[in-house]
């Protein structure tokens, strides 16, 4: 068995290093596009360099470049395998977005004057084309690295199963094809005979100590573990380290904002929203006249929800439904696609998701 876990930890570093080079490979093309634009927005040519501080340039270009990696690595960009590309993508190009965003600001501070950033529009629509190219083969890749496990699932009961939910449908399904199922809660001496014929574990409630015996199962010998987390893993996520003891200990309280995060959290929205609310206006001006117009009635929904301590607020949507959907005043969940409640336009704002746009005017 330590022969075994020796081979598969070399044959997981062997992986994680041509994963990093393919990663690599996507910061440094961006890197590159990214420098044709800078160039665009210094000089407003590609000119010769040699005699206008080079040096300067390639050290805004390093700037971006980890900005860029630091982004990726915060919305999880490069995790292969366990989400749908445009999920990637979608990452990656938030990850520019703002790098490009906090490479122009400090510029900007830096030269005492903000020029136009117009010339690095056409670099996120190139960037978004060369994204999902990346992110595609990328994946592909992945995949060929990573051939499907054969996988357990265990669970405590059938409520357990399912709120643990299903792999099909998902790219997880191709990297774990769950082989049997388990339903149990004894023991680990007596499940971690079982445990060897797999190469995978999904772990859905079970008893403390044998979840914890699998988690050290897990760690020695380099399985990968999905554990559906209880109420308590959860709380525990926000614990703080204390050191004030003779051994660590996690302190745990109700967790609130503090005021200076809370400060920059509303500036951030406000500044955010209102920006989404004047590049969107043409579309939701369009949409609503769309929705008024197939059958006179009004283009906004409202709902009562919760907000902080309890407040009742009106969150603000598109109407997707007929006007009189709800008539009796008995608010119902829609049936799907087949709800005749939904009008035909109201499909196609359910479908891109445009009817969830008038809640940036709740934010700001």
């Amino acid at each position: 068995m330590g022969f075994w876990s020796l081979f598969m930890d070399n044959q997981n570093e062997t992986k994680k290093y041509k994963l990093l080079f393919v990663k690599l490979i996507h910061v440094l093309v961006s890197a590159a596009l990214f420098y044709v634009a800078w160039l665009y927005f210094r000089y407003g040519s590609l000119k010769n360099l040699s005699q206008t501080g080079f040096r300067y340039n390639y050290y805004i270009v390093i700037l971006y470049m980890l900005l860029l990696y630091w982004f990726n690595r915060t919305y999880n960009s490069f995790l292969f395998g366990y989400h749908r590309i445009r999920v990637l993508v979608f990452g990656q190009a938030l990850s520019q977005l703002f790098s490009i965003i906090l490479v122009y600001l400090i510029v900007s501070v830096g030269w005492g004057r903000f020029y136009s950033p117009l010339a690095f529009i056409p670099l996120l629509f190139v960037q978004l084309a060369f994204d999902a190219c990346w992110s595609y083969f990328a994946s592909v890749y992945y995949f060929k690295l990573n051939p499907k496990r054969r996988t357990l699932l265990i669970y405590r009961n059938q409520l357990d199963k399912k709120r643990f939910g299903s792999v099909k449908g998902k790219p997880i399904e191709r990297l774990y094809k769950i082989t049997d199922e388990l339903e149990y809660d004894g023991s680990f001496v007596d499940l971690e005979k079982h445990l060897k014929d797999y190469d995978a574990v999904f772990v859905a409630g079970v008893n403390s100590r044998c979840r914890n015996g699998i988690l050290k199962y897990c760690k020695e010998n380099s399985v990968p573990g999905f554990f559906l987390p209880h109420v308590g893993d959860t709380i525990m996520q926000e614990a703080i380290h204390v050191q004030s003891f003779d051994s660590p200990v996690l302190y745990v309280n109700r967790k609130s904002l503090s005021p200076e995060y809370a400060i920059v959290k509303r500036l951030f929205d406000i500044v955010l929203s209102g920006i989404a609310l004047i590049l969107l206006s043409p579309v939701m001006l369009i949409t609503g006249l769309a929705i008024h117009c197939y059958d006179k009635g009004p283009a906004l929904y409202k709902q009562t929800r919760l907000t902080k301590d309890g407040k009742e607020f009106k969150i603000l949507k598109f109407r997707s439904m007929r006007v009189d959907a709800e008539k009796d005043g008995v608010a119902r969940l829609s049936t799907g696609e087949k709800d005749d409640r939904i009008t035909p336009i109201g499909r196609f704002v359910r479908k891109v998701r445009l009817d969830e746009l008038p809640q940036l005017w709740n934010i700001f």
